[in-house]
């Protein structure tokens, strides 16, 4: 080794030692390049902060949380879980964005499903204060609170609602009643009631609905803020929150302990930031022994302005009138005529309207298909299908309409099954029309025999397949006993209010708002409101073609609009006629309610008094003008049917609606007694026969044998099965020879089990009695009312003596209608109200005589005596009106 090796030797050796005796001080940035501040170091890093932006952005959740003053078992809290009419669980936080989920459910859908028993709230927060996303100090920006009064009916509340007056977040306590209480009056405690003290004390179920606010000042400068994270990665916790994690469905629906057990770790701050120690502007606290201790010294400090107000449901308005809307994607198989050439071919057609409403989509109304031959024309648009040409033989189809289907029959599915084999798209709308043709049928039917079997919940029968399938399948011919009392003939117009009938199409043209000449068209895929991913056809663009907005962003800002009352609505959409593209994502139930209302609030801005009303039959607009004082409460369309305004039943002038609402309860009960079979005085049994042609009615214990007026079916009362008799027999005439073979060796035995389709016991001490007098009025005239037979008969008289020139106008109708009406009417009136009047009874009596001396007079050709006789009638049913009405005045 030579001295220079040794040399270095000893210098490496003594250059460690010294290293090792030196304290290591290290810090990583003095070896970095100058480059900047370091990402981690609290850098916020732009593109990082515009995707956390665009995945927060207009995000909405929700979390189910009830509390309670007392103590919740288990038990308990499973018990309010079941009572609630949602799917949400306790303390699970839901997207509301995943799926359309809960896209219609609004405060009164939310408040609605809550038990009567139960307090309900609705609390608007901003972000998740789960995560971390929120400002403490400012989070609630709404309550809406539940109201219940002893004069709501069951179903209905009042809605509370706080709001921060500045749009800005506050804490919880601000929008509490006590806090808004002490800020009004001094010891409110000691004056507010027991009740409030009870309902405090009920449970409270709150449904927490997180969303991005709109105001900076709230969220705008927390919810973006980058998050430092150390460079040795292992302080997980510590990153910024993958907002992607929200697109996964199950993760929002993990229980809260589960949520429980991420761990928590502080954040390392290397940035001062101000805002922290900032000094609100509070009034100076005073020491403790200057304090009043009243409740008068409590004040809150900008408290949220109080609102009330009560909202159109018009989830509830869908399901109480019912509609249909089913939107599929169909692959026609069959087809091989270009689509441009079909709708060519569709123009062509008189009972269809086309309209064009983008290129390869089109808007085609079949409303006169949908409806029976000979009926009435509907006033409004029912149905309308929209078809939008994808590729090929695949079409978007859309099914709009304001018939109820089959509720089997209400799913995108369905839709697909019933037209992808269709040849043609005319042959596609043949089999939707007929399909709902005869689902209008027999939703009429349920209606009907809802009412006579005294269901109260329609909605219910509607929506029951059972309903559907099995007991309305023989009851397409009955004669339902209550199917004429909303006709004209059967009520009176000289008693009513004729409205006039405006045609639907001028209604929309009054509507319609002034527009582009043309439709701009947008070929992005992503929503500009929700981000979410839609197909060209569901996209709109809106304000000046500034932004884009789907079908589902534009359907909510519609129902917001229209439940506020802000009228006419302007959605800002870029197309020619907004309200041609309306259907394509509103249902026309809402679409027309929406014409009628603004176009009465346009007929008023007009200088017209009056109100629209839908007629129940035609289903038209119908003005009714105001009148003045004296009018009476019936109101009529031109079609011919009646109503009550009020009360929207049977017209019953003079009657209020709550007398006659107890009237018909015991009138239609003992009017059935009247013309029963057997002399029984125990129940009434009203039978629905199996024929479904006919109602009957027992009086029990009856006769041996009862039958059906219609089939001639005899029944033995006492073993109620169907027996062998030498009449018309219900079946086909080889069946029914062979029956009479076999009942030729047992003639007089039973044969089977009588199944009628529906059976009503009704115990006759528990029916209210009515005098004998009034009974004998009553039941004569409502038989003349409803004597079809009769009023076909007089009316054909009048035609011929019209020809004869003995009759100058078309009044026997309104005549007859009107004598039977009041004598029904008027008596059931005096004997409610306890106003018997003797020259009312006399006059009465003298409309009646002078009627059935009319109808005598119709069979012959005496000019004078026909004329004279019309004219007397027409004098005493005058004189009977004004008796009435001063009767009226004198008791009120």
């Amino acid at each position: 080794m030579s001295s220079s090796d040794c040399a270095e030797s000893n210098y490496a050796e003594s250059y460690m030692s010294d290293w090792d005796e030196i304290e290591f001080v290290y810090d990583e940035t003095i070896f970095e390049k100058p480059r900047g501040e370091r990402r981690w170091l609290g850098k916020e890093h732009h593109r990082g902060k515009e995707r956390l932006h665009k995945s927060v952005k207009d995000r909405t959740f929700i979390e189910k949380t009830v509390e309670s003053t007392a103590h919740l078992n288990k038990k308990t809290t499973d018990r309010i879980l079941n009572s609630t009419a949602d799917n949400l669980k306790f303390n699970v936080v839901y997207s509301m964005d995943k799926k359309n989920r809960w896209n219609d459910s609004t405060t009164i859908s939310l408040l609605g499903g809550v038990a009567e028993n139960l307090n309900a709230e609705v609390v608007e927060k901003n972000a998740l204060e789960q995560y971390g996303f929120m400002y403490p100090s400012k989070s609630t920006f709404a309550v809406h609170s539940r109201k219940l009064t002893e004069t709501d009916a069951p179903g209905e509340f009042q809605i509370r609602s706080a709001k921060s007056s500045s749009r800005k977040g506050q804490d919880y306590s601000n929008f509490l009643p006590k806090s808004r209480e002490f800020s009004k009056k001094a010891n409110a405690k000691m004056f507010r009631g027991e009740k409030e003290n009870e309902e405090e004390q009920q449970p409270t179920v709150t449904y927490n609905i997180y969303k991005t606010h709109q105001s900076p000042e709230v969220v705008g400068s927390e919810l973006f803020k980058a998050k430092v994270v150390s460079k040795s990665g292992r302080h997980r916790g510590n990153k910024k929150f993958d907002m992607e994690i929200y697109d996964n469905d199950d993760y929002f629906e993990e229980e809260e302990e589960d949520l429980d057990n991420v761990p928590s770790y502080c954040q390392a701050n290397t940035v001062l930031n101000l805002t922290d120690f900032m000094v609100h502007n509070e009034k100076k606290q005073l020491p403790r022994s200057k304090r009043n201790n009243s409740e008068a010294s409590y004040e809150i400090v900008d408290h949220p302005d109080t609102e009330y107000c009560q909202q159109f449901n018009i989830q509830q308005y869908l399901n109480q009138e019912g509609y249909t809307f089913m939107e599929s994607v169909i692959t026609f198989s069959n087809q091989t005529a270009l689509f441009e050439d079909q709708i060519n071919q569709l123009r062509d057609e008189k009972d269809l309207k086309i309209k064009d409403l983008r290129p390869n989509q089109y808007l085609i109304d079949v409303s006169k298909r949908c409806q029976m031959e000979g009926a009435k024309k509907d006033g409004e648009t029912t149905t309308v299908m929209v078809f939008t040409h994808l590729k090929q033989n695949t079409y978007n189809v859309l099914l709009n309409s304001t018939l109820i289907s089959h509720p089997e029959n209400r799913s995108s599915e369905h839709l697909r099954k019933l037209i992808s084999s269709s040849a043609t798209i005319l042959d596609a709308i043949t089999r939707v029309c007929g399909e709902l043709f005869q689902s209008r049928s027999i939703a009429d039917k349920i209606r009907t025999s809802g009412k006579y079997y005294g269901e109260k919940n329609i909605n219910k029968l509607l929506n029951d397949t059972f309903t559907w399938d099995m007991e309305m399948k023989n009851m397409q011919n009955i004669k339902w006993p209550n199917q004429h009392y909303h006709a004209t003939w059967a009520n009176t117009q000289q008693l009513s209010q004729v409205g006039g009938r405006l045609e639907w199409d001028d209604l929309c043209e009054m509507v319609k708002k002034e527009n582009r000449m043309k439709t701009c068209y947008t070929f992005e895929e992503d929503c500009g409101e929700c981000s979410r991913k839609m197909m060209s056809h569901q996209l709109f663009l809106v304000e000046n073609e500034s932004k884009v907005k789907c079908t589902d962003c534009l359907r909510g800002e519609f129902y917001r609009e229209f439940m506020a009352q802000r009228l006419p609505i302007d959605l800002q959409t870029d197309t020619a006629e907004e309200l041609e593209y309306l259907p394509t994502f509103i249902p026309l139930q809402v679409l027309n309610l929406y014409v009628r209302t603004v176009a009465e609030t346009i007929y008023k801005d007009l200088g017209a008094t009056g109100d629209f009303e839908k007629c129940p039959a035609c289903k038209s607009a119908v003005f009714f003008e105001n009148t003045g004082k004296g009018q009476h409460q019936n109101r009529s369309c031109p079609c011919g049917y009646s109503w009550c305004k009020d009360c929207k039943n049977v017209p019953h002038w003079p009657m209020k609606c709550g007398d006659y609402a107890e009237w018909e309860k015991k009138w239609l009960l003992r009017y059935a007694m009247m013309h029963a079979q057997g002399s029984g005085t125990e129940s009434l049994l009203q039978i629905t026969c199996s024929c479904g042609k006919a109602i009957y009615n027992v009086l029990l214990p009856a006769g041996q044998f009862i039958s059906c007026p219609s089939c001639k079916t005899t029944v033995n009362s006492e073993t109620m099965n169907a027996v062998h008799k030498q009449s018309y027999w219900p079946f086909s005439a080889r069946y029914r020879e062979r029956l009479r073979r076999t009942w030729q060796r047992y003639e007089n035995t039973d044969s089977h089990k009588y199944e009628p389709l529906a059976k009503i016991h009704t115990e006759i001490a528990k029916i209210p009695a009515i005098k004998t007098s009034v009974m004998e009025v009553c039941g004569a005239a409502r038989d003349i009312r409803f004597n079809l037979k009769f009023r076909n008969h007089v009316l054909s008289r009048e035609q011929f003596l019209i020809r004869k020139n003995i009759l100058d106008a078309e009044v026997l109708e309104n005549l007859f209608g009107t004598s039977a009406y009041l004598a029904e009417t008027v008596t059931a009136w005096m004997h409610m109200s306890n106003l018997n009047d003797r020259a009312v009874k006399v006059g009465l009596e003298l409309i009646m005589e002078h009627r059935k001396v009319l109808a005598e007079l119709l069979d012959g050709e005496e000019k004078e005596e026909i004329q004279q006789c019309i004219v007397t009638l027409r004098k005493e049913i005058d004189s009977v009106v004004l008796m009435v009405e001063k009767k009226i005045r004198e008791a009120s």
